[in-house]
């Protein structure tokens, strides 16, 4: 008799070593209905293994990781799976906050239908690895080395152009480095360098500056007491009144092109008044994490950075309440307009720039980011220790001007309208480091053939030579919610990219076009779109028929004729495929949003998209021949997947145990698809009969009454291949089953009994009754045994053993893979360009560039 769960030895024992259980049990106890509703609403999308392992010490609790988070976790920031931040959420969503509710509930139950958004646990964004490595300063060129470069200067002072202007007080190898930069930079604009000497207390400062006016390379001017910075600025400011003028940190570092592209927002729409461009130092326009000093390097140097971010974003602006005063472009007709910054207010500098821009949007003006240039920003080289205190008298001050600014800045933060932006300056980061992508794969998280099918093509391309087409391929998985993950193909580390941990297809759905174009692969491999909403998926394939690349669909499931992959109904049961009406109640039955689709919508979407791929690729002729309702009959090609893990496997010895018992070997992750259902009831009516079978199911089911018992032996998770060949070869059994109960369109877990030469049997449905008809160890079952366990059991001990293990079997070979035998076929035409040395890069295209990355793209969010 089972004990109550007070009175269990293990309950004892686990508020001995985890006292604060008890009063958790209590709590629980005492609101249990309610406690149990929430646990109802939020557990099928709760990790309980990510729980546990980002919070250890909770892992001695007497109760689930759930209970946990519904009485405690969320009201202390935890988070409830990787892709959730419980304070993200309530940061964002202050009416949540206010109502104390559980916010993952809310989001599940409301947010989500609401258009609110879920961004990834804080806890995977810190698993990231971050650089280490601190910006380098170049040191000062020697005094000769000037010579060489141009002179920024713009005479006579009635003409047309910019004025740059550098505020210099001190720190010699930053101003140094600063006004070198501008000076090399080529770009069309006209442009004068003026740099104003605010009586700096370094004589080596002011020095170098007269040094370089006495070359003609700048124009300096000099103030004779120091004005601090807002007071230098206006001076820098007001020195040729029908100029536009950029304000330069004296610590900051800038490349070609960047004042074309800097400008252009300012040609192109009188009403933008400020222009800042993305840097590594500049708060709300930092990169690549915002809000925050990026003070390390990246894996590529800053020059590259701001190609890398041209070819992300080309002339892309986002509107923004107040500019960022390191690199920031006025407008002169605002300037006469709105005045000068507030020196009087702002004394010696942060926060001018603020109340600027604040007044400007005031007065109808736009305050916009442009996101195609990049500028490197070493910060508080003037300003150093007394930075953390001016930047906070500069919020009391605004507050006081500006009530609402504090409020703007805060709801910018939380919509985050840069997100997009940053993402593709990532991809555009993840292309340079690999080199011209040569395939993107297309899948998603949950494993399975789909995983063991990416790994076999990975080793076929090494093998046949085409190591280099596998280092430059990436793979996009879908995971659930909309995220997705994206990775090297060949499993190498890649730079550190958090902005992709953001990316979601269901929120930035519009960006795939631009994802594709700048990632510009040779070749797109679908392999799935589950995890998507039918939406999503629709967004996606119009992408790929746009983008004119090529690409395939592999036919790893049904998904294009059946929503639930499968062709399970809402019972868990093989509908046949024969009547299209029994997909109205199915889908109608169904609690996943994405299936609530009208199937004849649904697989015309598919058909169109098909129409469009290179080739559909099917592992076996059962899958081809459901390919071919809906895709070409001459596009719909038979490629069984390539195994070369399992070619030289050394066959198994028939058993010879002598005890009258049929050992049962089954092999995978055993869920209803693959037949769980039907096991238990084979289980059941083994015991019942009293039959002579064991079966020993290597891996694992889902259903929780299959355990170890007289009759059944489950030995859980194996390590791949090679680990479930050991466990078979210790197991001896007589025969292999495969319980799938759908038509499978390959079955790898049939692979293994096949390449031990293991008998195996499987009913008569798609790929698996296909392949083992093929094998002359195999056993075909009659398809309708499915519905009948006692029937099948009985099938099953009817087998002749000494006639099924005495055929032999013929030596195997991994298949071909046909992506391998694709890049073979086109290798002259796809070869990639010739690429400069890493850290190196050309000038980013000025502003008439004709690239296609540089039109323009819609920022959202």
């Amino acid at each position: 008799m089972k004990l109550p769960f007070l009175l269990r030895w293990s309950t004892v024992k686990g508020f001995a070593r985890h006292p604060q259980s008890m009063l958790w049990h209590i709590q629980w106890t005492m609101n249990a209905k309610r406690f149990m509703r929430e646990r109802r609403d939020i557990i099928k999308h709760f990790d309980n293994q990510f729980y546990l392992e980002t919070y250890p010490e909770l892992r001695n609790m007497v109760f689930g990781p759930a209970r946990h988070y519904i009485l405690r976790g969320w009201k202390e920031g935890r988070d409830p799976s990787e892709l959730f931040s419980t304070a993200d959420y309530l940061n964002m969503y202050g009416d949540v906050a206010v109502a104390k509710i559980n916010p993952f509930r809310h989001w599940l139950k409301n947010g989500r239908d609401e258009g609110r958004v879920a961004t990834v646990s804080r806890a995977r964004r810190s698993a990231l690895s971050q650089p280490r490595d601190p910006l380098v300063v170049p040191p000062v060129p020697a005094a000769g080395d000037w010579d060489r470069l141009p002179a920024r200067l713009i005479d006579p002072p009635t003409a047309h152009g910019v004025n740059v202007v550098i505020p210099v007080y001190k720190s010699l190898k930053h101003v140094a480095a600063t006004i070198r930069s501008v000076l090399e930079a080529q770009n069309e604009t006209p442009c004068e360098c003026l740099v104003i000497d605010d009586c700096s207390p370094e004589p080596e400062v002011s020095a170098f500056l007269k040094m370089l006016a006495d070359k003609g390379l700048i124009r300096l001017l000099v103030n004779e007491a120091n004005l601090g910075f807002v007071g230098t600025v206006n001076r820098g400011m007001a020195h040729n009144e029908h100029r536009d003028v950029v304000l330069l940190n004296a610590d900051t570092f800038v490349h070609h092109g960047w004042l074309d592209r800097l400008m252009r927002p300012l040609r192109d729409d009188p009403h933008v008044a400020t222009v800042t461009p993305l840097s590594n130092n500049a708060t709300i326009a930092s990169y690549p994490l915002t809000v925050v000093d990026n003070f390390y390097e990246l894996e590529v140097d800053s020059a590259t950075l701001d190609r890398l971010a041209f070819e992300a974003n080309g002339h892309t602006i986002v509107d923004v309440p107040t500019g960022v005063g390191f690199c920031m472009a006025i407008r002169r007709t605002a300037l006469d307009r709105l005045g000068l910054f507030d020196a009087e207010t702002f004394g010696l500098g942060y926060g001018e720039e603020c109340d600027f821009c604040m007044r400007a949007i005031k007065d109808g003006w736009r305050n916009v980011f442009a996101t195609g240039i990049y500028v490197r920003h070493f910060g508080s080289a003037s300003f150093g220790p007394s930075q953390a205190s001016r930047s906070s008298k500069a919020q009391e001050l605004l507050a006081q001007k500006h009530p609402d600014y504090a409020g703007r800045v805060a709801r910018h933060v939380s919509a985050d309208p840069l997100l997009p932006s940053r993402i593709l300056f990532d991809i555009a980061r993840l292309r340079e480091f690999l080199g011209p992508i040569s395939i993107v794969f297309f899948t998603h998280t949950r494993g399975g053939g789909i995983e063991t099918y990416l790994r076999n093509t990975l080793m076929a391309l090494i093998a046949a030579g085409m190591k280099d087409v596998a280092d430059r391929a990436v793979v996009v998985q879908t995971q659930v919610q909309g995220f997705v993950k994206i990775s090297a193909f060949n499993e190498r580390p890649l730079p550190y990219l958090p902005n992709l941990e953001e990316l979601n297809i269901e929120r930035h759905n519009s960006l795939l076009d631009r994802i594709l174009e700048v990632l510009d692969p040779q070749l797109i491999h679908m392999n799935t779109f589950a995890g998507l909403s039918a939406e999503s998926i629709g967004q996606l394939m119009a992408a790929l028929k746009r983008c004119e690349k090529p690409y395939w669909h592999v036919w790893h499931d049904h998904q294009p004729v059946c929503p639930r992959l499968t062709f399970l109904d809402a019972e868990d049961r093989y509908c046949g495929e024969t009547d299209a009406s029994r997909c109205v109640s199915c889908l109608a039955s169904t609690s996943t949003s994405f299936e609530w689709v009208r199937i004849e919508d649904w697989r015309a979407s598919f058909r169109d998209y098909l129409a469009g791929a290179e080739v559909v690729s099917a592992p076996s002729e059962a899958a081809a021949l459901r390919a071919r309702r809906l895709a070409d009959v001459s596009k719909v090609k038979v490629h069984p997947h390539p195994e070369p893990d399992l070619d030289d496997v050394r066959p198994l010895a028939r058993p010879n145990r002598g005890d009258g018992l049929l050992r049962i070997c089954v092999l995978g992750a055993i869920g209803p698809h693959k037949g769980a259902y039907l096991l238990h009831a084979m289980i059941r009516d083994i015991e019942h009969r009293k039959l002579p079978i064991h079966i020993d199911v290597v891996g694992y089911t889902a259903l929780k009454e299959i355990q170890t018992g007289p009759n059944v032996t489950v030995h859980g998770r194996y390590a791949g291949e090679a680990d479930a060949i050991r466990r078979i070869r210790e197991l001896q059994p007589d025969v292999a089953l495969i319980s799938s109960i759908w038509p499978e369109t390959y079955v790898f877990t049939l692979s293994v009994p096949m390449a031990l030469h293991l008998p195996t049997a499987a009913l008569d449905l798609g790929a698996q009754g296909e392949r083992v008809a093929q094998y002359s160890r195999g056993i075909v079952l009659d398809a309708h045994l499915r519905e009948d366990p006692l029937a099948l059991n009985d099938a099953l001990l009817a087998i002749d053993l000494d006639a099924v293990w005495s055929p032999e079997v013929p030596h195997r070979h991994a298949n071909q893979s046909p992506v391998a035998d694709w890049f073979r076929a086109r290798a002259p035409e796809l070869l990639p360009p010739p690429q400069p040395p890493r850290g190196r890069t050309a000038a980013a295209p000025g502003p008439e560039s004709d690239e296609r990355s540089a039109h323009p793209i819609r920022a959202i969010l």
